[in-house]
């Protein structure tokens, strides 16, 4: 039996989405999971990231639906795999947006 330790619902999903590296760099990845607190990418990118780099992101799961953006922080690197992070800045509508997703 596997012991799940995660506190909020996570879906799995595909669809593409946006990071934004610094200002001036917007790299493109694969949302894979997302939770209300967190998120896993994958992303083939040669841009160095490291742990606790933050990144802005913005991502449609619908193409009428407006995007959820906002602020994450990488919390774990899985070399060829993608990154992971949590949210540490989302604003109300975004974050709405991402509850009605976890939801639906």
């Amino acid at each position: 039996m596997q012991n799940n330790r995660r506190k909020n619902n996570r879906i799995y999903i595909n669809c593409p989405i946006l990071l934004k590296v610094d200002s001036l760099i917007t790299i493109e990845g694969q949302l894979k999971n997302i939770s209300l607190k967190s998120i896993f990418i994958q992303v083939n990118s040669r841009i160095a990231m490291q742990v606790h780099d933050e990144l802005g992101f913005s991502f449609n799961y619908k193409d009428d639906e407006e995007a959820i953006s906002g602020v994450m922080c990488i919390s774990r690197i899985a070399h060829g795999d993608g990154i992971a992070g949590y949210f540490t800045q989302m604003d109300e509508a975004s974050t709405e947006r991402l509850k009605q997703l976890l939801e639906d």
